[in-house]
């Protein structure tokens, strides 16, 4: 049995931005997937704190992994597509004008991928990373159809 779920927010100049996706309402992992997607989708388009994006301020006062994760999704520096830890790093401490150890950075992308905010592939000597994007969001549950 199918479900298709589409949610979107209207902003106070009237842009629209939406997230939709289907998927099979019977597989185990489609739900929490599903609930997990619409709530990052809407925590990423409702969040008005200037703690969720440090360029609109206040970023002094966040943790490397609050800074990093903001910098991956708002700032113009950031990587586009396809990414390593090292070259997240160089491009971070360029930013904050801060060393920061790679594995440090490591560990923090290997934490936005487990919170839903990066995609991951490749072995762990290979690996990368990519934001993932809430508008163009892949249908749920088609890769866990049994």
């Amino acid at each position: 049995m199918g479900i298709k779920v589409r949610v979107e927010v209207t902003n106070e100049e009237g842009v629209k931005t939406s997230m939709e996706s289907e998927g099979d309402l019977l597989s185990e992992s489609f739900k929490p997937l599903m609930i997990r997607s619409i709530t990052r989708f809407l925590e990423g388009q409702l969040s008005s704190s200037p703690v969720r994006n440090p360029y609109e301020g206040g970023g002094e006062d966040l943790t490397i992994k609050e800074r990093l994760a903001s910098f991956l999704r708002y700032d113009e520096r950031a990587p586009k597509g396809w990414f390593t830890s090292s070259q997240v790093r160089r491009i971070y401490e360029e930013a904050f004008e801060e060393n920061v150890r790679l594995s440090t950075v490591s560990t923090y992308l290997a934490s936005l991928h487990s919170e839903g905010i990066l995609e991951r592939k490749g072995s762990r000597a290979m690996r990368q990373y990519q934001l993932i994007s809430t508008e163009s969001m892949k249908p749920l549950g088609v890769a866990n159809a049994v």
